[in-house]
């Protein structure tokens, strides 16, 4: 048994995995605990979401060489023992980063458009002539993380006359980011911008980066929007900031605690908009576009160094 999918295709990807690739024999299962011990030391590639991979399975696959992940995150793999084993990983990145980017300028500007104030209003029979508006340009985004997601985020920005700073680790060639920091400047960064849009791996140096002091350090009146994982914000400190009104409000796609508890403080912060985790996960477009990445990297194996979307296990991203 060489390569396992825990992906749950549709038949019609199945079909064309087994069309393109004769040559291998591609196992699909709905479980890694599906696969006895002996069949789990002959995966040598594994096609997966990585909650799955539980270590005490994957410490009985001496074979594994290989490992794709079907989204961008690899959280919840665990990493210092695919580290140890000297396993290659891919993920999906990009999948999703025109849904997301959509996302974050749809949320915008029904927030400064004030809709969901008047389909309330509508709702309720009322003909509203109160409610202010305001517009996106002019304004100033600040994006953190100018990876796939970043970049296609800063290019609707930019058309709608918003002004773009971006953060990395790196400096990213983009014609839509008119300024960009490194994050050791995050604070400079902050104390500009009416949207800060968080787009970050979580990782040890990122979790809870947005605490009460760096929240603090944003501009009065700003909106936060987090479209990358939920650790990376204080939920104490957000609910503080929140309510103090020193942010005007929060658009999270991605919480600490996922799904959110009945009872959690959240469901009752006024100018706040929860989603749930969903900015680039229900679109048509992902399962084609997930496959298609597959595809191009499997063509490649065994040669990792062309692969697409190569993965730093050490560093989360």
């Amino acid at each position: 048994m060489k390569i396992v999918s825990t992906l749950h295709l549709a038949e019609q990807y199945k079909d064309m995995l087994s069309q393109e690739f004769p040559e291998y024999q591609i196992k699909h299962i709905d479980r890694l605990e599906d696969l006895d011990e002996k069949d789990l030391q002959k995966v040598e590639i594994l096609f997966c979401f990585g909650h799955e991979m539980k270590e005490e399975l994957v410490a009985n696959m001496n074979s594994l060489r290989w490992v794709h992940s079907g989204q961008a995150g690899i959280d919840a793999m665990p990493k210092a023992l695919l580290a140890d084993k000297g396993v290659f990983v891919t993920n999906s990145r990009g999948v999703n980063s025109v849904t997301i980017a959509e996302y974050v300028i749809c949320m915008l500007l029904n927030l400064e458009h004030n809709i969901y104030c008047f389909y309330d209003a509508y709702r309720k029979k009322t003909w509203d002539r109160e409610t202010r508006l305001d517009e996106v340009s002019g304004k100033t985004m600040g994006i953190l993380g100018l990876g796939k997601v970043g970049r296609e985020i800063a290019k609707r920005a930019s058309a709608f006359n918003i002004k773009v700073l971006g953060m990395d680790i790196t400096e990213v060639e983009s014609p839509f980011i008119d300024e960009q920091y490194l994050p050791s400047q995050l604070s400079d960064l902050l104390e500009r911008c009416d949207y800060v849009v968080i787009c970050l791996p979580l990782t040890k140096e990122t979790y809870h980066i947005f605490d009460k002091e760096v929240l603090q350090r944003m501009k009065e009146g700003a909106v936060l929007i987090n479209v990358g994982r939920g650790p990376i914000v204080d939920t104490e400190a957000l609910i503080e900031s929140l309510e103090s009104k020193k942010l005007r409000a929060a658009i999270l796609d991605v919480l600490e605690e996922e799904p959110l508890a009945s009872d959690s403080k959240l469901w009752n912060v006024d100018n706040l908009m929860i989603t749930p985790h969903i900015a680039g996960s229900r679109q048509a477009s992902y399962l084609p576009r997930m496959v298609r990445i597959l595809c191009d990297n499997l063509r490649k194996y065994p040669d990792f160094k062309k692969m697409d979307n190569p993965v730093n296990i050490e560093k989360g991203f």
